[in-house]
């Protein structure tokens, strides 16, 4: 049995993480914000060791370490959504949360007794921002943002101390991950919520394409990392490396959720259609891995799930 420790074991992603890992009878330390919800856990909070922590301190999560020793570490946890404001604060929250948070996280797994023998760190495709599509791990990368900009911060930081870390690490440059489970304000839950809530859903820019994966597909190319850290260098995308404009998506969402098509409303973007899309050669040659689920059955499941459940948050706006 091996001992896995999950950062942000409550979000998306990190919450299907935890099911993986425990579906395989692992042992699983799950990490949350201290005031966070753990409703995307469900029946898992009581199946895990579950602990809440601050991760921008250090004292708990050394504790947390020396307690759990892991054998595998992900590092889930990042504050995604940091909007720009005119004092340029949303700056140095960024590194607070992404960069500060991952170093703290860093130095416990190699202070405790027993370091783990993997670190796997979630990153996005956020960070290569102004660069040709599709995105490769060897082109030099141009954020948008501050987000963007302090989780490149993150990779460099692990790629730059990789020679002094008792383990290999690995940052894994995601897509824009979707599934069940997920909510909040990013393209697919937006739209869902939207429509089978009989709302309005303003789409800005129908012109944009998206390189869409299925959080499963996500999930199993973490885990091949967490097996194997550096078979494929310090950088890898996990991607479907197919564009989909997301005019396409919300008509694909409408029709599965047996909504009016004027509930959808297209705007006219200004200047040219922004596209993120990371090429996944590297992870298909060097794990034999590659996406399994298709979009439209992917998004069909994620429709399904949202049927089921009451939407843990409610969203309105404008999506771009």
């Amino acid at each position: 049995m091996m001992r896995v420790l999950v950062t942000g074991a409550n979000g998306f992603i990190g919450s299907h993480l935890v099911r993986a890992c425990a579906a395989r009878g692992d042992h699983v330390t799950a990490l949350v914000r201290p005031t966070a919800s753990t409703d995307r856990l469900g029946e898992m909070s009581s199946a895990v060791d579950l602990r809440r922590v601050d991760l921008t301190t250090s004292t708990d999560i050394q504790n947390a370490f020396d307690d759990c020793r892991p054998d595998l570490v992900f590092h889930a946890a990042a504050r995604t959504r940091i909007p720009a404001v005119a004092d340029l604060s949303d700056a140095a929250d960024s590194l607070h949360e992404n960069v500060q948070s991952l170093l703290n996280v860093l130095h416990a797994s190699a202070s405790c007794a027993a370091p783990p023998g993997a670190f796997v760190r979630l990153g996005t495709i956020a960070e290569y921002g102004e660069n040709p599509v599709p995105y490769v791990e060897t082109q030099c990368e141009k954020p948008r943002d501050s987000y963007g900009t302090s989780m490149l911060t993150g990779t460099k930081y692990l790629e730059m101390l990789q020679p002094r870390l008792p383990f290999p690490a690995v940052t894994a440059r995601l897509s824009l991950t979707y599934g069940p489970g997920q909510t909040g304000q990013q393209l697919v839950p937006y739209l869902i919520d939207n429509l089978l809530n009989h709302r309005t859903a303003q789409i800005g820019r129908p012109e944009d394409a998206r390189d869409l994966i299925h959080v499963d597909d996500v999930v199993r190319g973490l885990l091949l990392l967490g097996s194997d850290p550096l078979a494929a260098g310090p950088v890898v995308n996990i991607s479907t490396g197919i564009p989909t404009k997301v005019r396409e998506v919300a008509l694909i969402l409408q029709r599965l959720t047996e909504t009016p098509a004027a509930l959808l409303q297209f705007g006219t973007a200004s200047g040219p259609a922004i596209d993120l899309i990371n090429h996944p050669g590297l992870m298909k040659s060097c794990y034999d891995w590659a996406p399994k689920a298709a979009l439209e059955e992917g998004l069909k499941t994620t429709v399904d799930w949202a049927k089921r459940h009451t939407p843990g948050v409610k969203v309105t706006g404008q999506v771009t």
